[in-house]
C-alpha cells in the first residue's frame, strides 16, 4: 500500500493542516480505506480559520471468509481516537447506512510544522468524517462537491482514481420537482402563521418565520443555479449582493427605514409581509426557468386567510 499523503499547503490554517497530518495516516492504514478526500470549503478553496474539516473515504467491502464482518463505523471511530488522542476528540454525531456513513465532532486543534508567527489558529477543529461503501454501486462519483484527494491507495484502478484530475462543480444543478414543491409549500407553512399569532405562541411563530426564510433562501439559490447548499454557514456566497440585501432586511438585520411594530404579533407579520414580497418578486421567475405551475391557487387561498384571521395584515402587498 503506499502511504504517500498529498498535503496541500495550508499556511493559513495550521489547525486544519495540523489535523491532517495527524489523522489521515491513521486513516489511510486501515487495510479497507482506498482513498481519502477532502471536501467542502477547504476543496474548494475559499476556507477560513472557521471553516469545518470535511473528509471522504472509500471504504472496499472485501468479503473474506476467514474474517468476521468489519464494523465499519467503529473501526473508523477508533482510527480517530488512536490518531487524534482519545482525550482530544469528541464525537457528538454518527449515522450509517448501507451506503456509507458519517461522524461529526470537534477536535482541540493542535500545531504544525508550518503555524503562521503569532498565529495558533482556532482552538478546536470541527470535522465531518463521511465514508461511501465500495459494494453500495455508487462510490465517490455520487458526491457531489469539489473534492482533493489526499491519498490514493495502490490497488485503485483508473476508474476509481478519477478524483485525481479536478474538482468537481461546487454545487450540483437544481432538481425541478424539489423546486415545485418547495414553491408550493411556502404558502401551506405561511398558513400555520395565524394560529401562531392569535393564540401569542411566540416560539412557535419565530420558528415557522425561520423555516419560511430557510425554505426562500433554497429557493433563490435554485434560481441562481444550484441546488441546496449543505453548509449553511456560508450560505452568504450562493447569493448576489441585492438578494443578500433583501434578506438581510427582512430579517431586520439592516436598517430598512421602516418603523419598529409595537407588539410580539405585528412584529410576526411585518417579518411575514417581507417574505411574501420577496417570494412574490423571486418565485415567478423560478416558474419560469423552470417551466414550472406557478401556485396562484394556494397564493390566493393563503393570503385570504392571513387578511381574514389578523388584524394587523395588510389589504394590499406591493411586489415592486
Amino acid at each position: 500500500m503506499s502511504m504517500e499523503f498529498e498535503f496541500y499547503p495550508l499556511t493559513e490554517l495550521p489547525s486544519h493542516r495540523a489535523f491532517l497530518q495527524a489523522l489521515v495516516p491513521g486513516l489511510a492504514s486501515l487495510e479497507q480505506v482506498s482513498g481519502v478526500w477532502l471536501t467542502g470549503s477547504l476543496a474548494r478553496g475559499d476556507a477560513d480559520r472557521w471553516s469545518s474539516l470535511d473528509l471522504l473515504l472509500f471504504w472496499d467491502q472485501i468479503e473474506r471468509k476467514e474474517r468476521a464482518p468489519v464494523d465499519t463505523s467503529r473501526e473508523i471511530l477508533n482510527s480517530v481516537r488512536e490518531t487524534l488522542g482519545e482525550e482530544k476528540v469528541f464525537v457528538g454525531q454518527d449515522g450509517e447506512s448501507d451506503r456509507g456513513g458519517f461522524l461529526r465532532g470537534i477536535a482541540n486543534a493542535g500545531q504544525s510544522e508550518v503555524d503562521v508567527p503569532g498565529d495558533s489558529g482556532p482552538a478546536a477543529v470541527i470535522f465531518e468524517l463521511s465514508w461511501a461503501l465500495s459494494s453500495s454501486g455508487g462510490g465517490i462519483e455520487n458526491h457531489k462537491g469539489a473534492i482533493r484527494p489526499l491519498y490514493i491507495a495502490e490497488h485503485v484502478d483508473g476508474a476509481s482514481n478519477w478524483a485525481l484530475a479536478g474538482h468537481q462543480e461546487v454545487f450540483g444543478p437544481p432538481d425541478a420537482g424539489i423546486v415545485e414543491s418547495q414553491l408550493g409549500r411556502f404558502w401551506l407553512l405561511m398558513a400555520r402563521l395565524p394560529a401562531a399569532i392569535t393564540r401569542e405562541e411566540q416560539l412557535a411563530a419565530h420558528m415557522l418565520l425561520t423555516e419560511l426564510h430557510a425554505l426562500l433562501i433554497d429557493l433563490v439559490v435554485s434560481l441562481n443555479g444550484g441546488s441546496l447548499p449543505q453548509a449553511r454557514s456560508r450560505i452568504n456566497q450562493y447569493l448576489g449582493p441585492a438578494q443578500l440585501d433583501a434578506f438581510e432586511r427582512s430579517l431586520g438585520l439592516r436598517q430598512s427605514g421602516q418603523r419598529r411594530w409595537a407588539d410580539g404579533g405585528a412584529r410576526w407579520i411585518g417579518q411575514a409581509v417581507a417574505l411574501v414580497v420577496l417570494y412574490r418578486w423571486y418565485a415567478p421567475q423560478l416558474a419560469e426557468q423552470y417551466s414550472l405551475l406557478y401556485p396562484q391557487m394556494a397564493e390566493d387561498t393563503v393570503l385570504a386567510l392571513l387578511s381574514a384571521e389578523l388584524e394587523n395584515w395588510p389589504d394590499r402587498i406591493s411586489t415592486g
